[in-house]
């Protein structure tokens, strides 16, 4: 298999947003904006990205909608100048359409496309598409991954799986 693009999810995958979610789920923006100085960028993830960037096309590909991506982006230095966010596409994860939308932003075919993420819907969307599925936890264990096509706990394993695709 020839990988040229890589597609991450935003929350929880490359940023721990955990302590925002009961503000978004509430619809309370400003202290979800409020708090973002508070969130915490995933230990090795920005090594990662810029050994990335050198061999692969890099976007992120994110349910959230496109003001509070950026505020996360910028909040953690993230330079990836591809983003597909909530109002993007007409359908959301699980619907393919996101990651297909990533991968022509990529200008990728999906079957040369990993797609990372941390949830369920993360890897149904990018199976679905047709990309490789992975599926990481940091600080968890693995839920169910049987649907993924690998999964980790560690940003050395996902380097590592990159590398021998």
């Amino acid at each position: 298999m020839n990988i040229s693009g890589i597609i991450f999810d935003l929350d929880m995958t490359l940023v721990d947003t955990s302590l925002l979610i009961s503000f978004r789920q509430n619809r309370q923006w400003r202290k979800v904006y409020a708090n973002i100085p508070d969130t915490k960028i995933y230990t090795g993830i920005i090594d990662l990205l810029i050994d990335l960037k050198s061999m692969y096309k890099v976007g992120i590909v994110t349910s959230s909608p496109r003001k509070y991506a950026n505020k996360i982006i910028i909040n953690h230095s993230i330079d990836i100048p591809i983003l597909v966010a909530y109002h993007d596409t007409d359908f959301h994860k699980p619907s393919p359409e996101p990651i297909l939308f990533g991968c022509h932003k990529l200008d990728c075919k999906p079957s040369e496309v990993i797609s990372i993420g941390d949830d369920i819907n993360d890897i149904i969307a990018s199976n679905s598409a047709g990309a490789t599925s992975v599926l990481v936890s940091w600080e968890n264990s693995i839920p169910n991954s049987s649907h993924a096509n690998f999964s980790c706990t560690t940003v050395a394993d996902l380097k590592q799986y990159i590398k021998n695709k």
